[in-house]
């Protein structure tokens, strides 16, 4: 608070005083003004981020029974099949551009990474073929379903990784009968990525794929 004395005062005309609170009220308002510049934009900017997170949970929608279309020696047939997604939402205050999903590491059981399953990059549920792999943007409360692996009927000995199918000098499945810890992340421009740890088993039938947080 200003203070001035009342000696100071007596001895000092109408406009001096006003001069001199004047001159105080404009230093108030220039250090304001200084902190608005240093820090505003850094809190706006925090305020109005996006800000992505991974949820899942062990029934539908997140797990589901479907049917797939497979080609055999050039002969189409549909075959049960059982899909593990997590959601990946934007809770932030603004538009998440460019979002991607990856499984960036797979562990064995007893806690080491795997060298011989690359990051891949996983697919958007719900997309034509050729856009699953694509990025894609999430508005502010927007979701979408992120692929992480699926099982079919005809296959007993692995689960498979939901990501590009074509060949990248790896496997890109899960064994059966083992139990796999994987990481997952999730990118977008300007955002922080978000990771999740899951361990994923798979019996060997269709429905025995069993995803948990880990």
């Amino acid at each position: 608070m200003l203070e001035i004395s009342v000696e100071v005062i007596r001895g000092t005309s109408v406009w001096e005083i006003v001069a001199a609170v004047g001159t105080a009220a404009a230093a108030v308002a220039t250090f304001f003004a200084v902190l608005v510049a240093l820090f505003g934009r850094e809190w706006w900017d925090r305020r109005h981020r996006p800000i992505l997170e991974i949820s899942y949970e062990s029934r539908e929608p997140y797990c589901r029974d479907t049917q797939i279309i497979i080609e055999t020696h050039g002969a189409k047939s549909t075959v049960g099949a059982y899909w593990v997604r997590v959601k990946v939402m934007n809770e932030g205050r603004a538009t998440a551009k460019g979002c991607k999903g990856k499984m960036i590491a797979v562990y064995n059981d007893d806690g080491n990474l795997r060298q011989d399953r690359d990051p891949m990059l996983l697919r958007w549920a719900g997309m034509p073929p050729d856009q699953a792999l694509h990025p894609l943007d999430l508005a502010r409360g927007e979701s979408q379903f992120l692929d992480v692996v699926f099982a079919r009927a005809d296959d007993h000995e692995f689960a498979f990784i939901a990501a590009d199918p074509t060949p990248a000098g790896f496997f890109k499945t899960l064994e059966a009968g083992q139990k796999h810890k994987a990481t997952l992340a999730v990118y977008a421009d300007s955002v922080e990525p978000v990771t999740a740890d899951f361990v994923i088993t798979y019996g060997g039938d269709v429905d025995s794929l069993k995803m948990d947080w880990a």
